[in-house]
């Protein structure tokens, strides 16, 4: 008795009959003082005057007894007020007599002729009460006038809908409800279906099932309800995988190098590093395998601070120019030991900006190093910064083996390796990561260009001043909505 179609049903039906009323009322107060209705007495007071006449009318003299008794007798016959009237319309004979009010005719003012009896004059009349009355007027004969009388029925309007509309409008009713069964069986298939489907897709998703899609058809509030949940289905897939895969990615991150820091400890214990060179090696192992820990903890630390929206920037005007001199001239000598060329094309001055001089030092370091790591000797690495009204741009080229289109889109996510097959020891692959977070913390974007075979670019698009110069970096789902 919820569904969507029972309630469709039960609307339309309720609006017809809401209708219906409504259009009712509105003829019974329409005919309420329509002349038709009116009509229906005066043709029966027409008629009752043409059967009098018919009959032995009162005497010429009108003042005996038995006239007073058949003008009574006559008047309880047809059910109605019998008077005899001169032709001004003076009473002479008055059923109603000698206890009803008279009726003020007064030379027969208020009667008029009426297309529907052309015979008699019908008109309308007040008594002393101030009742209604309906009369019709027929001369039969030269100084006399027969009156009759009566009063309007008080639900005439009603009775004449009874009687004439009542059944019409029933049928009408009967039609509409019909078809209000068929409207809400169609629009509540078109409605109900597919929030029925989009339930069960609901529920999937709820348990984890992401096969089912929502379908995207119906009206247009429907189709976007749809819509929208095959992309939060996506969205939450997403998320789920992305969840596994980093619990997966930092299970192996810490696994690799605890097996190394145990086997060397163990191999410490046991005796088997028993020469100071054999020590001073394992010992050598356990503390950079302890380092790398460290730092996989710090970045996730630092991710998680991120993502809560609760690691500070210590926003300050800087001066990019000297910014990226200082980082390019840290990595000379590493990009000397690999035989890559690292080149800067700096304009003699950028626009002053504001941001944490440390954090962003963190992005260009990161970006650098990926550059060289992936740059093969007698390759070259570039870095460029462009100024545009409002912006500044800072890219890092390299000439390695690009990126492949699959895992362009890809390379940002915590963890992912787009070598599957290289092991990651020098890092903990959440540099690019973030390196993103600081660059869209700062109000700004990181993207990346690649063309395999020819190298990579990594561009980061700063604002110089934003509107709310804040401290605090904005949660996640606040930068969401800015991408």
């Amino acid at each position: 008795m919820n569904s969507v179609g029972t309630r469709l049903f039960a609307a339309f039906v309720a609006l017809i009959v809401l209708v219906i009323l409504m259009i009712s009322f509105t003829l019974i107060v329409l005919l309420r003082n329509n002349p038709l209705v009116q009509r229906q007495d005066l043709a029966k007071l027409a008629n009752v005057s043409s059967s009098i006449t018919r009959l032995d009318l009162p005497g010429v003299e009108l003042n005996t007894a038995q006239d007073e008794v058949k003008v009574q007798q006559l008047a309880s016959t047809y059910g109605v007020r019998v008077l005899v009237t001169d032709s001004a319309g003076a009473v002479l004979l008055d059923s109603a007599q000698p206890n009803g009010p008279p009726l003020p005719l007064r030379r027969f003012r208020t009667a008029r002729q009426d297309p529907l009896f052309p015979q008699v004059m019908v008109g309308q009349v007040r008594d002393s009460n101030l009742t209604q009355w309906l009369f019709v007027a027929r001369a039969f004969d030269v100084n006399r006038v027969l009156v009759t009388a009566a009063q309007p029925r008080q639900l005439a309007a009603l009775v004449f809908f009874g009687e004439n509309l009542l059944l019409p409008m029933a049928e009408s009713a009967a039609v509409a409800i019909l078809v209000a069964i068929v409207l809400a069986i169609l629009i509540s298939r078109s409605i109900a279906q597919p929030l029925q489907k989009m339930a069960a897709v609901a529920q999937g998703i709820a348990q984890g099932e992401y096969a089912q899609s929502a379908p995207e058809s119906g009206p247009d509030e429907v189709r976007a309800l749809g819509q929208s949940l095959n992309s939060m289905k996506q969205q939450v897939q997403a998320s789920q995988q992305g969840q596994r895969d980093f619990l997966a990615n930092v299970s192996h991150e810490l696994k690799t190098p605890l097996t190394s820091i145990q086997g060397f400890a163990q191999a410490m214990l046991d005796g088997a590093a028993a020469t100071p060179e054999a020590i001073q090696r394992s010992a050598n192992i356990i503390f950079s395998e302890a380092d790398r820990m460290r730092r996989l903890v710090d970045g996730l630390l630092d991710l998680a601070r991120l993502d809560a929206g609760l690691r500070p920037l210590n926003r300050n005007a800087l001066e990019l120019r000297g910014l990226l001199a200082a980082v390019t001239e840290k990595f000379g000598p590493q990009a000397t030991a690999r035989g890559v060329a690292l080149l800067t094309e700096l304009p003699p001055t950028l626009p002053p900006m504001t941001g944490d001089a440390d954090r962003l030092a963190q992005v260009f370091t990161n970006l650098l190093d990926n550059a060289l790591k992936h740059t093969p000797a007698g390759g070259k690495v570039t870095v460029v910064a462009t100024a545009s009204p409002g912006w500044v741009e800072v890219g890092v080229s390299d000439t390695g083996q690009g990126i492949p289109a699959e895992d362009l889109s890809r390379i940002f996510e915590r963890f992912y390796q787009v070598d599957k097959s290289r092991a990651r020891r020098a890092g903990v692959g959440l540099g690019l990561t973030i390196s993103k977070e600081i660059v869209e913390a700062h109000g700004g974007s990181l993207r990346a260009e690649s063309v395999v075979g020819i190298g990579s670019r990594f561009v980061a698009r700063l604002p110089l001043v934003r509107p709310e110069d804040t401290t605090v970096t904005k949660k996640r789902s606040e930068i969401g909505n800015r991408r």
